[in-house]
């Protein structure tokens, strides 16, 4: 299935009332979709910077650009990871790895799940 596919089929399933969705991802800049019991995120911005944070705060996304972190400048490399100063976690992986997550995450709180 193709990533636009799938990720306006995650934005439109019916959830359990601790999901929100915030924006449309055809029509906006930014959409999420969010756990509001625990701060579980998927995040579209601008159509090409994807990102996944679960609840324990581990952090995905794709990164294209270099990024300045800690003082130095970083490449990142899809697998590799970095750890800031304050000590948020960045694991770099591709769209439609974060999107597959995002998808196996949310599915789980769809409203007509018993």
């Amino acid at each position: 299935m193709p990533l636009t596919k799938k990720i306006t089929d995650l934005l439109s399933k019916k959830y359990n009332s601790n999901i929100s969705i915030l924006g449309t991802y055809t029509s906006s800049k930014y959409t999420s979709i969010l756990d509001n019991d625990n701060g579980t995120i998927f995040i579209v911005s601008d159509s090409d910077l994807y990102s996944f944070k679960d609840q324990d705060s581990n952090l995905w996304v794709n990164v294209t650009d270099s990024f300045h972190a800690n003082g130095q400048e970083h490449q990142p490399e899809h697998g590799k990871s970095y750890t800031l100063d304050h000590g948020v976690q960045y694991s770099f992986t591709t769209k439609e790895a974060i999107v597959e997550m995002a998808a196996d995450y949310f599915d789980k709180h769809q409203n007509d799940i018993v």
